[in-house]
């Protein structure tokens, strides 16, 4: 079978494990470096602070800015995956055709929001790098922020393909024939 994102189970049905694309490797991967970094300053710092009353100045910048940046990891992983929040109550009532024409104008319209999204976060950005202001550990701010347009950008990229599957009609499930 072909799923919705076109990736095939045929070798899921032949016993092995489906391979990832090194996209979603990489993706998955920083998301655990960025979590594994997060909670190692975080739980640093409380014994430093409670045992020996030192606090590193640039931990709580760091730790909010690991926090910004797993968050929006964390949504394009969910994008991804189609695990992201959606309200369907009502999608399940409509025969499989209506689904399929709503699914396409819910995808599109994500889309364009985070397109909205991207473009607003571009601007941002750039406003951060003219102003040449610094945050922790003395790198730019706009460095910390290039989250916003990437993670907007990549996610209105995956809506916009995920409207165009549900939009074709031969993007659905078809059978693929498994050879040993």
């Amino acid at each position: 079978m072909i799923d919705s994102r076109g990736a095939s189970d045929a070798g899921a049905l032949a016993g092995s494990v489906p391979q990832s694309s090194a996209t979603e490797r990489a993706e998955d991967a920083l998301l655990v470096i960025l979590t594994l970094i997060l909670v190692a300053v975080a739980i640093i710092q409380i014994p430093l602070r409670n045992l020996f009353s030192v606090t590193l100045l640039w931990a709580d910048p760091v730790v909010r800015m690991l926090v910004l940046w797993t968050a929006f990891m964390g949504a394009l992983v969910a994008v991804r995956e189609n695990r992201h929040l959606r309200i369907d109550a009502l999608l399940r009532l409509l025969p499989a055709e209506g689904r399929r024409y709503v699914d396409t104008g819910v995808h599109l319209f994500n889309a364009a929001v985070c397109g909205l999204l991207t473009a607003v976060a571009v601007d941002f950005v750039h406003d951060e790098y003219t102003f040449g202001l610094r945050g922790a550990l003395d790198l730019p701010n706009w460095i910390y922020q290039l989250i916003f347009p990437l993670a907007f950008g990549v996610m209105s990229w995956r809506f916009l393909k995920k409207g165009w599957r549900c939009f074709r009609p031969s993007s659905r499930s078809v059978e693929v024939p498994v050879t040993q």
